[in-house]
């Protein structure tokens, strides 16, 4: 269990040496003052002693804080300087409910602890924490250490996102650098995202470009032109760039996951597709990336799709995924081994998976009659791309 943390510890400190080491530059959510001011809290409720107590345990720990007696109040003062916000639920101008809808609408980073005394039930609670996601649900009343453990948690959350940010925005600047080799800055940072991904989550090292390479040996099985199968490639490469703002202890977690944090899991296409929207790629990449987790009758994420309405590459994707998510060892689980893969795929045939995309991986995969993976990938019809390994590590 120590070497597993230790692992994330490294992969984290890595990941943000990374990001340290690009330029400096402005940006709406200022890194920079991030990390020279005191981190701003804003507090929100109706309830004066309420505000008072709080205003003195955040203060002690030397946090600046913002108290608001209203949401309509909180929405006008919200502005990039705010690190965390603790919300009331039970406000009486708006709910605290339509205050977080508004304040995720100014700024979806920004994590919300919803601190009430309003919403006592344990199934209402969690009825609120699956449909609005906030960071944390404190009732009024609790141990004041929780509350000060979840703010402190709050802002280093937002910490880390400002700095993924940071890091999305300095990899699109390097991009429009130079028209004469964009292609070339294109794939270069395109690798460079994977590797930042790979650095964060070690145990799935290799995995995009596995999935790339696949995807890929599906698309042509396909008839699927070339040049649309260096798309696919290439959104394999990065279908996980979403992961960035995920907690790296959530990436590394050996159990099983909880509700909230497969929730926050479940957020890593959208992510991908706010980092990859803006960049001019020659393909629909971002797209590709948003849709790799949906499935053919609608019970994927983050949309819901079904059937056509998602797209042929993210179909594509979706089974390479599932394959190389299934054979090597995992953190919480042994190997399950390519057998156990092609089980999944040809039993929710048609139902999760384009039966087109899965006709192709079984016959790419049992002419080759390979046992592993890797032997598959490297060895048969895969051809691999010109450039070098992203990670000197094996099979994640």
């Amino acid at each position: 269990m120590h070497i597993k943390k230790e692992r994330c510890r490294i992969s984290e400190t890595l990941f943000l040496k990374t990001v340290n080491n690009l330029n400096n530059s402005k940006s709406d959510m200022d890194v920079n003052s991030y990390e020279q001011d005191k981190p701003k809290v804003m507090v929100i409720d109706d309830e004066d002693s309420v505000l008072k107590t709080t205003e003195l345990i955040l203060e002690d720990e030397g946090y600046q804080v913002e108290l608001c007696t209203t949401g309509k109040e909180a929405i006008n003062k919200l502005n990039n300087d705010i690190n965390a916000v603790v919300l009331d639920i039970n406000m009486p101008d708006l709910s605290g409910l339509q205050v977080f809808e508004k304040i995720k609408a100014k700024n979806p980073y920004v994590p919300i602890i919803f601190h009430t005394g309003s919403v006592t039930h344990k199934d209402d609670r969690r009825d609120i924490r699956r449909q609005f996601r906030p960071h944390a649900y404190i009732v009024k009343g609790s141990d004041p250490e929780q509350l000060l453990d979840t703010v402190v948690s709050a802002v280093e959350s937002y910490g880390n996102i400002l700095r993924n940010v940071k890091l999305s925005e300095e990899l699109y600047k390097e991009l429009k650098q130079s028209s004469n080799k964009l292609k070339t800055n294109i794939e270069g940072t395109i690798h460079a995202m994977a590797l930042t991904v790979e650095m964060r989550d070690p145990y799935t090292a290799g995995h995009q470009r596995q999935v790339a390479n696949l995807a890929s040996a599906i698309a042509r099985e396909m008839g699927i032109p070339t040049e649309q199968v260096d798309g696919i490639h290439m959104a394999g490469i990065i279908h996980d760039i979403g992961k960035l703002h995920i907690p790296s202890e959530i990436l590394c977690k050996s159990g099983q996951l909880t509700q909230p944090e497969f929730g926050m899991i479940k957020t890593h296409p959208q992510a991908g597709y706010d980092i990859l929207k803006t960049i001019e790629f020659q393909w629909p990449i971002a797209e590709f990336v948003l849709q790799h987790h949906e499935r053919m009758d609608g019970s994927g994420y983050p949309s819901g799709l079904s059937g056509d309405n998602i797209l042929i590459e993210a179909r594509i994707l979706s089974v390479a995924d599932v394959v190389d998510a299934i054979v090597p060892h995992r953190p919480y689980r042994p190997a399950l081994g390519i057998d156990k893969a092609l089980e999944e795929i040809s039993k929710h045939r048609e139902v999760l998976y384009d039966s087109n995309v899965v006709d192709a991986c079984l016959n790419i995969i049992t002419e080759k009659k390979s046992s592993n993976l890797n032997q598959f990938v490297y060895k048969s019809k895969i051809q691999l791309p010109p450039h070098p390994p992203l990670s000197p590590r094996g099979e994640g």
